[in-house]
């Protein structure tokens, strides 16, 4: 973003949008939009899905709106009105669904992030990869073969060797969301950004710098906040073994474990310990083995408390940022945005995680 963005939030600024539709068979061209809703979720197999209604005039079939392979990118800013505006990307959405409000109501149409379009795309027979290639070139390479060209940024070093893998059908799968994801074993969690382009990440982590600092009072952008505390899905301890199933000695088990002094789950303290076991084929050494682990804890350890807030719209947010909040009268907190939904009727919502205690 400029230089003037977080003060035109707070100020004279009004919502912008735009959506440029690129049918299969035609140039792209820009659609009057008459509603969109964005929800982007790291949660979910598929980030990012939209929901909008476009102008009745917008051109239908391979010439423009279809389901047969066309896509809408949605960009959603601020218009500073001084006949300048800021637009950020929110996705690049293949669309999957669209209905035509007759007589004059829009064309409605639902779209995915590319992630579905790589998780489609499910193998045909089963996929085995030799011995020795890197993690992120063999993830790269499954994602371009499903999306051809796409560009796949690397935000991370940690890579590994991978031994001999066979993946039976789910591509996705292959790549990222279960115990035996390539993702997942080097710790690190692959996504489509608001471009389009796909993204392999570190697990983000309180530790990581804060984007944005949403406040309450005069000048803040804070409508409501709402705190919730759960243990589900809460554990620990993480136990990291690695057995690539050739007869080669299996790696660990390697534990790990939250001894962090202030925090409320330490394995010390009346938490008490809360098991989770990983197994992979993919982990082949011990650092392998710790670097999973690692991650993996830093997932769960965030969820022993949730806060649920609106604000004032903020489009370049990204779930994964952490952002300090400052609810009125109360001390700033450090949450991790897990989920963002935006729309063109109203505030924004989220919903965190943080690891903020109970107070004795």
């Amino acid at each position: 973003m400029s230089a003037r963005w977080d003060a035109a939030l707070r100020g004279a600024a009004r919502p912008a949008a735009r959506a440029t539709v690129y049918p299969p068979a035609a140039a792209p061209f820009d659609a009057r939009l008459l509603s969109w809703s964005v929800t982007s979720d790291r949660s979910s197999q598929t980030r990012r899905t939209v929901q909008a209604v476009l102008a009745p005039e917008t051109v239908r079939g391979l010439s423009g709106i279809t389901v047969q392979g066309a896509y809408v990118q949605l960009d959603v800013g601020l218009d500073y009105l001084d006949g300048s505006a800021e637009l950020i990307p929110q996705g690049r959405f293949r669309i999957d669904a669209e209905d035509t409000q007759r007589p004059d109501g829009g064309i409605a149409i639902q779209g995915y992030g590319r992630e579905k379009a790589v998780a489609d795309d499910r193998f045909t027979r089963p996929r085995t990869e030799a011995a020795g290639n890197g993690a992120l070139d063999t993830i790269t390479k499954l994602l371009q073969e499903s999306v051809p060209g796409v560009a796949v940024v690397r935000r991370t070093t940690r890579d590994a060797r991978i031994p001999r893998t066979t993946w039976d059908r789910e591509r996705w799968e292959a790549i990222d969301g279960t115990d035996g994801s390539l993702a997942r074993a080097i710790g690190v969690e692959v996504w489509a950004d608001g471009r389009g382009a796909f993204v392999i990440s570190p697990v983000p982590t309180l530790a990581d710098p804060p984007v944005w600092t949403v406040d309450a009072g005069p000048g803040g952008v804070l409508v409501t906040a709402a705190a919730s505390t759960s243990a589900a899905g809460v554990y620990n301890v993480v136990v990291v073994t690695g057995d690539p199933g050739t007869g080669s000695t299996p790696v660990g088990p390697v534990i790990v474990e939250d001894r962090a002094t202030a925090s409320p789950t330490r394995v010390s303290g009346p938490f008490g310990r809360r098991v989770r076991h990983y197994s992979s084929p993919l982990i082949r050494t011990v650092g392998q083995a710790d670097t999973a682990g690692r991650s993996l804890l830093a997932n769960s350890l965030g969820l022993a408390e949730g806060l649920s807030f609106t604000s004032v719209p903020n489009a370049a947010l990204e779930p994964g940022d952490v952002v300090r909040v400052i609810p009125e009268g109360e001390e700033p907190q450090l949450h991790i945005i897990d989920r963002i939904q935006l729309s063109s009727s109203g505030a924004m919502s989220c919903d965190t995680r943080s690891t903020k205690g109970d107070e004795t």
